[in-house]
């Protein structure tokens, strides 16, 4: 599996020097197991460049888009997604909710007075199914997991061949605490993808309830689950590149290896 981020920015996109190396997209990752089966994790602005390279390449003609939960930063680069356009194209989208919300959800976000073109009625083909406990999907099978986070998320694990990638940003511990559930859906990923929105400081002083984590709090699952390996991602828009080269040394220090997401980084699990 290659895992690829497009965007690792949380809440809103930013821009400046000071965001070039962890980059101002929201949330966007994509997986692929070969040339043509390519899977996409969220749909924040990170997912504009992600289409511009499909469009290139045009070699991939199908994708599966799956959202962990609709705020903003999650699905709002999908009006510049090119591939959405192109009417030989297919997006496959799996969501929490049913297939009618979905559709519904994402016809508000691109209709009325927000955006010329509906969801709906863009070129591409489109199929929408709702996201189960386990599905299979060619040759990974795909867990959910609710997250404890406002008005409901989920993570997502994709499990091929003994190897697992596992997304679980968007959450705060109950109570300081990662319930058995969280745990369970996490334990042993080869890669687990969790947050560093906030420093424990920050979260002390008015984050709480938020439905955001510490990087400390990552860390504590990452060795509670006995994962392989941490990125940390879903950057704070009010981080800069120094403050988040130093969150990474300091998660470091706690657990080894920890990466910090940043668009353009590849990794072969």
């Amino acid at each position: 599996m290659i895992l690829e981020f497009w965007g690792t920015r949380g809440s809103y996109p930013v821009a400046g020097r000071e965001y070039l190396r962890f980059g101002g997209a929201t949330a966007c990752a994509s997986l692929a197991v070969d040339e043509e089966f390519l899977l996409v994790i969220d749909a924040g602005t990170g997912i504009r460049k992600l289409g511009e390279c499909l469009e290139q390449g045009k070699k991939i003609k199908r994708v599966f888009l799956f959202l962990t939960h609709f705020h903003l930063d999650h699905v709002s680069g999908l009006p510049s997604f090119a591939s959405l356009y192109d009417p030989e194209f297919t997006l496959v989208i799996y969501s929490p909710v049913s297939a009618s919300e979905t559709r519904r959800q994402l016809d508000r976000l691109m209709g009325g007075r927000f955006f010329p073109v509906s969801f709906s009625a863009t070129g591409c083909q489109k199929e929408v199914r709702p996201l189960r406990s386990k599905i299979t999907l060619g040759p990974l099978t795909v867990y959910s997991f609710p997250l404890p986070h406002p008005q409901g998320n989920v993570g997502l694990r994709f499990a091929e061949g003994g190897r697992s990638v596992v997304f679980a940003t968007d959450a705060e511990p109950v109570g300081g605490r990662w319930s058995r559930e969280v745990i369970e859906g996490v334990r042993e990923a080869t890669c687990l993808i969790a947050e560093g929105m906030f420093t424990p400081e920050e979260y002390r002083r008015g984050k709480k309830g938020w439905g955001h984590g510490t990087w400390k709090d990552a860390v504590r699952l990452a060795r509670e689950a006995k994962c392989q390996q941490l990125i940390l991602s879903h950057w704070n828009p009010g981080h800069e590149d120094e403050k988040i080269k130093a969150i990474i040394d300091q998660a470091r220090e706690k657990f080894s290896p920890v990466y910090g997401a940043r668009p353009g980084l590849k990794l072969k699990i």
